[in-house]
């Protein structure tokens, strides 16, 4: 059985086309498989159960197999036309043609119709049922719809025809001749990819099966015959002609491996019916005889013989034959077999050869109209012949086929009796050549088994005669014996001949099944183009119509969009003037504000930005608000206000809109002209709807940034302001055709227009802006970005959340406020402010229960920074608002404020929880600005997931939202958590990292940060001495109980809570200790009452105004007493960080009201411990000692193990007294699970208000922290023991000196060192005015840079620690700011410049640029020193001028100290511009000082020290002290403590006493340096010398140790 279905090519296992037709290349050869096995089966079964069983009888089994067969495929082989179907509603009309040319071009035609690729015919199989009705398009379109295809007619194409047309060919006329030409071509180019190219037999199945779908599939196959045949004609030839030639140029490996599919496909159409006549039959055996002959040469394939099972050896050389031999072979033997199929000789004329072997069938309708004269001449001889002539290759030995020495057995023995002399004689001939080659298969079939019943043989001594004997004695014998002969082929040989032929009477069916499936579903793909066609068709008729209705409007469009343009480049001008008018009217702007400018409201406000160790130290300035450029001449300013003002008739403003509204009104006060012109022009051809709450959104969009061809005149000036102040309702309608600028351009209008009628709309753009609302957020992006993932978000201020969209694009991350994603996914944009927002509807909360005031409150100005303007410039205006660096856009009714992240600008993205739900997610910044994101419950992971996967180049991934008391084995990043965890612990326990340090760095780990300020970083009271007039830090009294929490400093208190906790009884709600909480929102602002923002968010939390004055945080002394539980046990309040590192906090240096007490005292200043001299930075210096003393260090392991370690739950805390209410801690309560949303509201409100506990970090005791960890001295402190050695001597001016690594790097004058690495350095100076990039080993020029500052030279060059940010100072006074980027192969160095700041007005002396602080410090000639922000790039402010040119200029990287020198002046100042310390440090004024440094080992320690280099080659230590210190009184400088500096009534509370003089230099000291680790102090000259200050005796310094 199966070799029989191999010759039948149902499991071939090579390339077989028949096996790969129709989308099923197994399921094909299984099915046949299995319905085979099943007849086979069925006759096995029959043959096996009847013993008696004559060779006669296989006739009714064979005819009923065959007719079951038919009867199975009769729905496949009439299958005429499925277009035309009963329940088909389309008329498609079907004509008959005359002439069969027409018929047959216009099925060509036709059948390449749609059809672009070839593969697309091999498609899965579908339901055999189908309705054109459920598919036609045709039936919706309107009845004109057919006009345009009236003309494609169908012709009726059949059999009779296409026969007709091979019949005639060339000599049937020209109709005729010309169908036969179209054959010809295309089997010619068939042909030629036969021979020229790779894999054709897909290509040549495609063609073939591309037929008109109403075509049926019984004329596909007889087409699909016409073409093969002219195919294997055309391919014949070209073979044979190459073969002939001596050079071959038929490429042998390309056309052997096509005719290897070919023949399969080739003999598969034979039995499926292609080749209805006789001779197309012989013809294809011919063609395969023909190909053998072609591959015989030299005996090749009669020489081949089989060894063992299935191995071939070659009997000639070892060169083997080649697989398409095989297939050859194979297909050989099947057309073999088919010409002696009952199907085949009555289609001959053989029907008494069918019916002498029992195989009579039913007789189909031949067609006999048709049959040509060489039709005509076919009979069995005609095969037999072919048989006879190539009988060589039949039975090489290669060729070894059961089924074809069966059927060869059984029909030549049927042929001997055949009465015609000419067919016995060539049956006789064949058969000798059978008994010779295949003498051993005979003996299987002519020989009977023992187990057959009776033994017969008729081979040997019967059938063997013909080779031994006579022809006459042999017909003597087989008359004699022929019904032996006839019961020994029906044992084995007819049943195996019967079987064979049920096989290929299924074959057919089978497969045209599979081709009408691939058809019915190439109909329905048909149809479905169809249905697109006629709508695109459709689409461009209206397309079409609507572009000529729209001619006389698209010039008036055109008209307006001129107009709009002027009218927004007003705009973009006002938007831009506002933006410098902050630049014009600092102290060094065009207009400086005069002190009495200014009311009494702060115009200063703490800055986000944080420093080392998060430390947030700088101040920034208030948004001023300028009415008209008169005012600003004037002087008159307003600063901006905390909070959105709002107008009377309910309209919200913000920043710009005011801003707006100011320059228009100085445009109408300078400007008389008349008014409506531009109104009228610009409201011409359109109706404009006026809405309430729109008011002039466009003044801060500025929608349009092209005006190439625009003009703007007065009238049109003024009309435009007119315009936009006459009507607080009016808005403009966005031109569409402008829209492709906004990728470059400014943030459009069409979004907040409301146009009611509008003669025309451009579907085209609908379509874009209807997507998924991209458009609305497309001006905030940045060029060519690309938007990977949206999510709605929450922005944490303070006690504010800001809705909107997170954005996470290919290039950046983006806020965008005040929008939101619908559940389609579509980006719409809020109605107002006051909307619920996306996250707090899915929570289930009705209102914004985060702050005590309602939703009209929002902050907006909690940080208002002003933000950097980018190169190549937006049309939308940059305004501060409300976080730093943020830039606010107004497309509508409500502002959007908006936040931007390069993604090499994040620093860490760290899980974080909000309001005790795993919500949130940290970002932190380069440049020290964070944000605290809070998004839906189930999408914060996918959000990390997302931010992780964008491989952050220099991102410190860390999961926090591990807990204690979690599932922390859970995930990775619990093991993370545990390494940082147990590696800063390690260092703090070794004293390498400060306790301020490590506490900031626990809070960071336990979720604690600046954003939240529900969750503000935590720190301990140290002190308990607030009576004192001197802090001892060596008494243990000195402090409080670090083991004990605050409630717990007094026995009473401690006893109070106790019994509290023990007398607690109530089911519902656990036991607990305090019912307030050591940090809460309250806390915080109660601390931060006198520095802005906080002091807006402290009115508002107390609605509206400040708290009672009795209540206010007024003496440090008396909330330390209601803190530590004397007196008040409602109270256990903690610190805040700004208790050590900040001064400002503590003074009310805005002058806010904060009313007067009960005893009629105003409060002002924190009343400070006597020990702090009445200083805010003494008292921060020692309690930062005090923080970092032995005593804690011993003891902090204690509070640690309260607030972040064991006893923060548990029993440990219940023996601790540190039980908080349950609603405090993470985990106690499930708000996503409460239902109710009154009791949502209250939990919500609990834990926002009254206090949230820090994530658990420790499980076990914390460790203690050694405090015999030795310092070694430092070298400024004792100078006097300091030893001189030098170290190198330069060639050139030293100017710049760096300790890295244990190595010292050195640079000259105008060089400098690039960081971070500084295996590079700029160079400037040299006459062409350029700058270069050199390495430093090599001194190889890297790049060049010219004329950075218009040809003005470079006096000073200051670059960022990353060394990506570079700062140039010139003779021009500006100071420009750079961005170092490589570009190309050799990463050559390009510089884009990011601003030029713009306040000096002498040439630029010296600049400083500190990258932690995010400042830029420059001097100028004419004494002015200047502060700029590194990050916003705006000026900050102007210290006051010296005397003398600023020589130097130190920025403290750790401090924050600011240190100038100019001429003998040397001035400390505070990084927010407080005077410190002043001293004239010579008493020649030509002994300037050219060089200044300091101490950066620690932020804390010993950083009053302070050396400078000075022109006489000196080099002079300094410390500063207080002014309360003894040793100031005795100072010789108290006469002159300003000096000579125009301070005001601000008299620096420090004093510069100079502790030494070093003499070694002979020459001017041009560079100091005090490296990080305390070794060595360094010093150069202006000669090349670098010498090297150490205390370098070893017994010396074990005494000033021990001293």
């Amino acid at each position: 059985m199966p070799v029989a279905l191999d010759n039948m090519a149902c499991d071939k296992t090579k390339t077989s086309i028949s096996q790969k037709k129709l989308g099923k290349p197994a399921e094909d050869a299984r099915a046949v498989r299995s319905l085979d096995g099943e007849a086979v089966d069925k006759v096995s079964t029959a043959t096996s159960s009847t013993s008696e069983f004559s060779f006669r009888d296989i006739t009714g089994t064979a005819d009923a197999s065959h007719q079951e067969d038919s009867q199975s495929s009769t729905s496949f082989t009439i299958f005429d036309s499925p277009i035309i179907s009963e329940k088909s509603s389309s008329g498609i009309h079907l004509t008959p043609s005359s002439s069969p040319v027409i018929a047959l071009t216009s099925w060509l035609g036709s059948s390449s119709y749609n059809e672009s690729k070839a593969h697309s015919v091999t498609t899965t199989s579908i339901e055999s049922s189908f309705s054109m009705s459920e598919h036609d398009p045709s039936s919706d379109l309107k009845s004109g719809s057919q006009g345009q295809f009236a003309t494609n007619e169908f012709f009726t194409v059949n059999l009779k025809l296409l026969l007709e047309i091979d019949d005639s060919g060339y000599g049937g006329g020209p109709c005729s001749a010309g169908a036969t030409a179209v054959l010809d071509f295309m089997a010619e180019v068939l042909s030629d990819f036969v021979t020229e190219q790779m894999k054709a037999g897909q290509i040549i199945e495609s063609i073939l099966e591309s037929a008109p779908l109403y075509v049926d599939a019984e004329s596909v196959l007889v087409f699909q015959g016409l073409c093969l045949s002219r195919l294997m004609n055309f391919l014949e030839r070209r073979l044979l002609r190459d073969d002939e030639e001596n050079e071959k140029k038929l490429d042998k490996s390309r056309w052997s491996s096509n005719l290897d599919a070919l023949c399969w496909m080739i003999v598969d159409r034979a039995y499926m019916g292609a080749f209805r006549q006789p001779a197309g039959v012989l013809r294809t055996l011919e063609f395969l005889f023909s190909m053998l002959q072609l591959a015989n040469k030299d005996g090749r394939i009669e020489e081949t013989a089989p060894t063992g099972k299935g191995l071939l050896s070659i009997a000639r050389g070892s060169r083997p034959l080649e697989a398409y031999i095989h297939a050859i072979l194979k297909n050989m033997n099947r057309m073999i077999l088919y010409c002696f199929l009952p199907s085949f000789l009555i289609n001959i004329g053989e029907e008494d050869l069918a019916s002498r072997l029992g195989l009579q069938i039913e007789q189909k309708k031949r067609f006999t109209s048709n049959s040509s004269q060489e039709d005509a001449g076919v009979d069995i001889c005609t095969v037999l012949q072919l048989l006879v002539a190539h009988r060589r290759i039949i039975f090489c030995p290669i060729n070894i086929d059961t089924d074809l020495n069966c059927c060869l057995c059984i029909n030549l023995i049927s042929l001997i009796r055949d009465q015609r002399r000419s067919v016995q004689n060539m049956a006789v001939d064949v058969f000798k050549y059978l008994l010779v080659h295949r003498r051993v298969a005979l003996e299987d079939l002519l020989v009977s088994k023992p187990n057959q019943g009776l033994h017969l043989n008729v081979l040997h001594g019967g059938l063997d005669r013909l080779l031994t004997e006579s022809l006459s004695a042999f017909f003597e014998w087989f008359h004699s014996t022929e019904q032996a002969v006839s019961k020994v082929l029906e044992h084995c040989a007819a049943i195996m001949w019967v079987q064979y032929i049920a096989r290929s009477a299924k074959f057919p069916g089978v497969r045209i099944k599979d081709m009408d499936s691939c058809r019915k579903k190439e109909m329905r793909r048909r149809s479905q183009d169809t249905s697109r066609l006629d709508q695109r068709h459709w689409e461009q008729i209206n397309e079409r119509r609507y572009a000529l209705e729209l001619v006389r409007d698209a010039m008036s469009t055109e008209l307006r969009v001129v107009r709009q343009d002027k009218y927004g480049w007003v705009l973009h001008a006002e938007s831009e003037w506002q933006t410098h008018l902050q630049e014009l009217v600092h102290e060094r702007g065009i207009c400086p504000m005069s002190k009495s400018s200014v009311n009494e409201d702060p115009k200063w406000q703490l800055c986000p930005i944080e420093g080392p160790y998060r430390m947030r130290k700088k101040l920034e300035r208030s948004k001023l608000k300028i009415d008209t450029i008169q005012n600003a001449l004037n002087g008159q300013f307003e600063l901006g206000e905390m909070e959105l003002s709002k107008e009377k008739n309910g309209i919200d403003f913000d920043a710009s809109d005011a801003e707006s509204d100011s320059y228009f009104n100085l445009l109408i006060e300078t400007d008389n002209v008349k008014r409506d012109s531009f109104e009228d022009e610009l409201c011409d051809g359109s109706v404009l709807k006026k809405s309430d709450d729109t008011r002039d959104g466009n003044s801060s969009r500025a929608g349009w940034n092209d005006d190439r061809a625009s003009s703007i005149n007065e009238a049109s000036l003024h009309s435009a302001s007119e315009f936009v102040v006459k009507s607080a309702s009016e808005s403009v309608p966005q031109a569409e055709s402008i829209q492709g600028q906004s990728d470059l351009g400014s943030p459009r209008q069409s979004s907040s227009m409301k146009i009611d009628e509008v003669k025309v709309t451009d579907d085209k753009l609908d379509k874009e802006f209807n997507d998924n609302g991209e458009y609305l957020i497309r001006p905030y992006l940045e060029p060519l970005e690309k938007i990977k993932f949206r999510y709605n978000c929450e922005r944490v201020v303070g006690l504010d959340k800001h809705d909107g969209i997170f954005l996470i694009g290919e290039l950046s991350l983006y806020v965008i406020e005040n929008f939101y994603i619908d559940d389609s996914g579509r980006i719409c944009e809020k109605e107002c402010e006051d909307e619920l927002s996306v996250i707090d509807q899915a929570l289930g909360v009705k209102k914004d229960f985060s702050c005590s005031m309602d939703s009209h409150s929002k902050s907006t100005a909690s940080w208002g920074v002003t933000v950097k303007v980018y190169v190549g410039g937006r049309a939308w205006a940059y305004n501060g608002g409300a976080w730093g660096k943020e830039k606010v856009c107004s497309s509508g009714n409500v502002p959007h404020p908006w936040r931007m992240w390069k993604l090499n600008s994040v620093h860490e993205i760290l899980k974080r929880d909000y309001q005790l739900r795993p919500v949130a997610i940290e970002l932190f910044s380069m440049d020290g600005c964070n944000d605290l994101l809070v998004f839906h419950k189930k999408e914060r992971e996918e959000v990390f997931k997302n931010l992780v996967a964008l491989n952050l180049p220099r991102s410190s991934m860390l999961d926090t939202t591990i807990s204690g008391s979690m599932k922390q084995e859970s995930n990775e990043g619990s093991r993370l958590f545990k390494i940082m965890a147990k590696s800063f612990s390690k260092r703090w326990q070794n004293g390498e990292i400060s306790n301020f340090q490590y506490l900031m760095h626990l809070n960071t780990l336990a979720g604690r940060g600046y954003s939240d300020l529900t969750q503000y970083p935590v720190f301990p009271w140290v002190l308990a001495d607030y009576e004192s007039e001197n802090l001892d830090l060596s008494d243990p009294k000195t402090f409080r109980r670090l083991d004990k929490p605050m409630g717990c400093q007094t026995l009473e208190g401690e006893d109070e809570f106790k019994k509290r906790y023990e007398s607690w009884d109530d089911p519902e709600v656990p036991k607990f200790h305090y019912g307030s909480h050591y940090s809460s929102a309250g806390i915080v602002l109660f601390y931060l009452l006198r520095l802005p923002p906080f002091s807006l968010e402290n009115q508002k939390l107390q609605g509206g105004q400040f708290d009672h004055a009795d209540r206010l945080f007024n003496s440090v002394r008396d909330t330390w007493l209601s803190a530590a539980g004397k007196g008040n046990t409602s109270d256990v309040k903690e610190l805040i960080p700004e208790f050590f590192y900040m001064p400002e906090f503590l003074e009310n240096q805005f002058n806010l009201d904060l009313g007067e007490k009960q005893s009629g005292e105003k409060v002002g200043d924190v009343v400070l411990p006597p020990w702090a001299k009445g200083s805010a930075r003494e008292f921060i210096r020692w309690h930062r000692e005090a923080l970092e003393s032995n005593y804690v260090s011993e003891n902090l392991h204690h509070w640690i193990d309260l607030i972040f370690g064991y006893k923060q739950r548990g029993k440990a805390a219940e023996e601790a007294v540190n039980v908080f209410y349950h609603y405090t801690y993470e985990g106690n309560v499930d708000i996503d699970s409460v239902t109710d949303p009154a009791m949502k509201a209250s939990i919500l409100a609990q834990i926002n208000h009254f206090g949230q506990t820090p994530k658990q970090l420790f499980l076990k005791a914390h460790v203690k922290r050694r405090v015999d960890r030795k310092l070694p001295p430092h070298p400024l402190k004792h100078s006097s023991h300091l030893v001189p050695h030098e170290i190198r001597k330069s060639s050139s001016p030293i100017a710049q000196i760096v300790f890295l690594n244990e190595k010292i790097i050195v640079a000259g004058t105008n060089n400098l060192l690039k960081p971070r690495t500084y295996t590079k350095y700029v160079a400037w100076g040299f006459p062409d005015r350029s700058l270069r990039f050199l390495s430093y080993d090599q001194d190889k020029l890297l790049s060049t840079h010219e004329n950075l500052h218009e040809g003005n030279q470079i006096q000073c060059v200051g670059v960022s620690h990353d060394g990506q940010t570079m700062v140039t100072g010139a003779d021009d006074g500006l100071v420009c700011v750079w961005r170092i980027s490589k570009v190309g192969p050799r990463a050559l160095r390009r510089l884009e410049l990011e601003k030029a700041l713009c306040a000096h007005t002498c040439r630029i002396t010296c600049l400083r640029v500190s990258q932690p602080y995010m400042m830029i410090v420059s001097g100028s000639e004419d004494g002015t020193v200047i502060l700029w922000d590194l990050s916003s790039l705006v000026f900050i402010r102007q210290l006051p001028d010296f005397p003398y040119p600023v020589s130097a200029i130190y920025v403290n990287d750790l401090t924050g100290e600011i240190v100038t020198a100019a001429g003998v002046m040397l001035a400390v100042w505070s990084i927010n511009g407080d005077c410190l310390a002043v001293v004239n440090t010579s008493q020649l004024p030509s002994d300037f000082i050219l060089s200044v440094t300091s101490c950066t080992f620690s932020d804390w320690l010993e950083t009053n020290w302070y050396a400078t280099g000075h022109q006489s080659g000196a080099v002079k230590v300094w410390q500063k002290i207080h002014c309360s210190d003894e040793r100031s009184s005795q100072s010789k400088v108290t006469n002159n403590a300003t000096g000579g500096l125009e301070l005001g009534k601000k008299v620096p509370e420090y004093r510069l006493l100079l502790h030494k003089v070093l003499k070694c230099h002979k020459h001017p000291v041009t560079a100091v340096h005090l490296t990080d680790d305390l070794k060595q102090l360094l010093s150069g000259d202006s000669s090349g010398h670098l010498i090297s200050w150490t205390v370098q005796d070893e017994s010396l310094r074990r005494s000033l140790n021990h001293g």
